[in-house]
């Protein structure tokens, strides 16, 4: 009877022990765990929407009529992406090979058509569909905190931006079935804010946060859900307007917005899903129009959307 007694007991303090350090990890910034061999493939969708908003301005009789200008252009892509884990090095970093090849339909059908559909902004859509939808295979190193080198084969697709560009670079991040890892306690509810302050002189005016915090997820699998939210705002000069472009004439407001949700595996820290968006917003006054108190606004968005889904 006491040798059970004392059985029992041994397996509690073992028990207690081990979740004990259970507690303690997740009080440490999770990192990713790789092994050499493992095969992870993915969907990737990309939805992207162009969109203008202005004013049309029409005198008949002596009198100027007003009515608003909404143009706007939308595009669905989808791939799928291989990654295999090709080898693993003493200090955790992983040689990884990534296979991409397009899956959704021909760059004319996945952008919309339609009255509202901007000719323009339309074709541009389909040039960047082009690029975008070429498939590829790269190698790169991947450290445990999700930060890659030797990437650089894998090419930013322009977006037709003003200077500086920050939805191509985000993209090209964001579509990746990956994510850096944070210097933040894995625990629920743990977050961080930081002011962010780019070292672009053409964003010598902005300013913005970036706000990281961990979240419960939902599912079989043990996981947690990172959610990083990041806003700049600043004003261009006139002088960094696309070329050709005609509403250039004033200094113009920006807003870069971005939130990322990633669902991570606490196995080995891989991406299970992620939903991630970003847009870019321009507002700038335009020509006066005759019986309007100010002059009317031109504004333009482009936001993208980025879905990542894990596949058996």
């Amino acid at each position: 009877m006491n040798r059970l007694r004392q059985a029992r007991l041994l397996s509690l303090v073992l028990s207690g022990f081990a979740l004990a350090q259970a507690v303690s990890a997740q009080q440490q910034p999770l990192t990713r765990h790789f092994v050499t061999g493992t095969e992870e493939r993915y969907q990737v969708t990309l939805e992207i929407k162009s969109e203008s908003h202005s004013v049309m301005s029409e005198t008949r009789a002596d009198k100027t009529y007003v009515s608003p200008r909404d143009l706007s252009a939308a595009a669905r892509l989808r791939c799928i992406v291989w990654r295999k884990i090709l080898s693993v090095e003493p200090s955790g970093s992983a040689q990884i090979e990534e296979k991409v090849t397009p899956a959704g339909p021909s760059c004319a059908e996945a952008v919309s058509r339609g009255s509202a559909t901007d000719p323009a902004m339309r074709n541009a859509l389909v040039d960047f569909c082009v690029e975008w939808s070429k498939g590829s295979t790269i190698r790169y190193s991947e450290s445990p905190f999700g930060l890659q080198t030797d990437a650089t084969s894998l090419a930013i697709v322009p977006l037709g931006e003003s200077a500086p560009a920050l939805l191509a670079p985000w993209l090209r991040r964001a579509s990746r079935a990956s994510v850096i890892l944070p210097d933040l306690p894995l625990a629920i509810g743990a977050s961080r804010q930081n002011a962010l302050q780019p070292s672009n002189v053409q964003l010598q005016n902005a300013h913005g946060s970036e706000t990281t915090q961990w979240l419960e997820a939902q599912g079989d699998t043990p996981a947690a859900t990172l959610h990083v939210v990041q806003q700049l705002s600043w004003k261009s000069s006139p002088d960094a307007a696309k070329s050709g472009q005609s509403h250039a004439r004033t200094a113009r407001d920006e807003i870069f917005f971005a939130d990322s949700l990633t669902t991570l595996s606490l196995v080995d820290s891989s991406v299970l899903r992620a939903s991630r968006t970003a847009s870019r917003t321009t507002t700038h006054p335009i020509d006066p129009v005759p019986g309007l108190p100010n002059p009317p606004d031109f504004s333009s968005k482009l936001t993208l959307t980025v879905a990542i889904e894990r596949q058996p």
